[in-house]
């Protein structure tokens, strides 16, 4: 006698339920990776975008903005015509800030002006990233 329902039993939806969870619980954590990868690529290539602003700065006025002012942390706003001041850490959502230092006020420093930023994503030194 042949069975005139149609359809999928109860053992064959559960097994189609396990492998999707088995499939999706490869692929989340690799997703994650993947986007927090991308996140600290954007950081560096914003930090490394702010680097070639100063480095401008330097060309056309013969010294960095601010150097002789102090060894202070100052805000991407004060180079403004040379970077956008919206730069922001793509994780973190913090702002970037650079220092101009050493003896002859001509190593640049740069970071996120958070905790997590520095830690996740490094910082710029002299045009070297370090993480």
């Amino acid at each position: 006698m042949i069975s005139t329902n149609k359809g999928f039993t109860l053992i064959e939806l559960m097994i189609v339920v396990v492998i999707i969870g088995i499939l999706a619980a490869i692929a989340i954590p690799k997703f994650q990776d993947v986007t927090r990868s991308a996140e600290n690529a954007a950081c560096r290539s914003n930090m490394r975008n702010i680097i070639t602003a100063l480095n401008m700065y330097l060309m056309e006025n013969n010294q960095y903005p601010g150097a002789f002012e102090g060894h202070v942390w100052r805000e991407i706003s004060y180079i403004d015509g040379y970077a956008r001041k919206d730069f922001r850490c793509p994780s973190t959502n913090s702002a970037y800030r650079f220092r101009i230092n050493g003896d002859d006020y001509n190593l640049i420093s740069i970071r996120g002006w958070n905790s997590s930023c520095v830690r996740n994503h490094g910082d710029y030194r002299n045009s070297v990233y370090r993480p």
